[in-house]
């Protein structure tokens, strides 16, 4: 893997430099430079940017940037090797690279890890606004969108029409990552399009983090067939949109939600491999919970209804929920292969209305 020294300058792994000047009549010439050093990978002088802006704005063929011109000399390796070396950089350090040499920018085409923030073009001193939508337009516009594995849009202020622009270009079959985190301030949320996940798409993808938008998946989506996370935060969703998207997930491992607000009730079935349900979900009601999985509510003072079905069921409702459901109304209990004897504890169900034991 190339390693990073002082000024800009990029080593073989085993120390070896080659040299930045231009030698003739050098075979391996390219790109304007013939440097080559058999013992190692290239030597790639960078200059130095007034702005983090002008990286990409100015690349024209590949070869050279405005002002000072950067040398870089590199060995005949395959194509694909060279793409993998270059997948492997961070995403500022690929991009100035791609500004070396054409095939540093046929490779900057099909980057693979597009992750955008306000530290990742400047980690000591973050860029907002302008200059970092500004930034990523014009990343966005020298990508071919083929080739992205993780899409990251996250924790800035840019318009909704920058947001869809972007998605278009990277959300593509072979995808398998995708965050999304809108920006607030606006009067209307934003809307996520359902119609980017295409059949090739939902082929790929497997984990989906959306915050703060509204999200209305229907039966005509189609099935995810690879999604194995799933988190949505602050998303306007509908039980019923969940259901539907949950029903076409059949890989799914994980769920997460958070203040999705819009979900009243939420029914999932044939949860066979479930093996955690953890909620903090203040104001839930009523919960009818079938199989074995391991059940965190919190402090559930809002519950007044729970139906369970398992084995070896009643030692666990008699010993933990009077004290994490206390205002419980309805309590319907489903147990087979009662193995040990219900212990006799103060505890009590105070608000207790309707009891149901069940042994088949």
């Amino acid at each position: 893997m190339l390693q990073r020294e002082r000024d800009g300058q990029i080593l073989a792994p085993n120390g070896s430099i080659a040299s930045a000047n231009k030698r003739k009549g050098s075979p391996r010439q390219q790109d304007g430079d013939s440097s080559y050093h058999s013992g190692g990978l290239p030597r790639c002088t960078l200059s130095k940017k007034d702005s983090d802006s002008s990286f990409l704005k100015e690349n024209g063929d590949g070869d050279s940037q405005a002002g000072k011109t950067m040398i870089c000399s590199i060995p005949d390796l395959p194509e694909d090797i060279w793409h993998h070396i270059h997948s492997l950089m961070p995403l500022c350090d690929a991009a100035r690279v791609a500004c070396l040499s054409r095939a540093f920018l046929r490779s900057w085409r099909c980057y693979p890890n597009l992750t955008f923030n306000e530290y990742v073009f400047s980690p000591e001193a973050p860029i907002y606004g302008c200059g970092l939508c500004n930034i990523i337009d014009c990343i966005m516009r020298n990508h071919s969108g083929i080739g992205v594995k993780i899409l990251k849009l996250q924790s800035f202020h840019t318009s909704f029409r920058n947001l869809n622009r972007w998605l278009r270009v990277a959300v593509k079959p072979g995808i398998e990552e995708l965050t999304l985190r809108a920006p607030d301030g606006f009067r209307k949320e934003y809307m996520f399009p359902c119609s980017l996940l295409s059949d090739g798409v939902r082929n790929s993808i497997r984990y989906l983090d959306l915050f703060r938008c509204t999200f209305s998946p229907t039966a005509e989506l189609g099935p995810l067939r690879s999604l194995t996370s799933l988190h949505l935060s602050q998303v306007r969703i509908t039980g019923d949109e969940l259901q539907c998207l949950l029903s076409n997930s059949l890989a799914l491992e994980k769920l997460k939600l958070s203040n999705c607000r819009g979900i009243i009730c939420l029914i999932i079935f044939s949860c066979m491999r479930l093996k955690l349900i953890e909620s903090r979900a203040p104001n839930l009601s009523t919960l009818d919970l079938h199989g074995k999985p391991k059940l965190s509510l919190g402090e559930a003072l809002q519950l007044k209804n729970l139906r369970m079905d398992q084995s070896n069921l009643l030692c666990y409702a008699r010993t933990e929920l009077p004290s994490i459901m206390p205002n419980l109304e309805t309590l319907d209990l489903r147990s087979g292969d009662e193995v040990v004897n219900t212990p006799m504890l103060p505890t009590k169900f105070l608000c207790l209305k309707h009891l149901t034991i069940c042994l088949p």
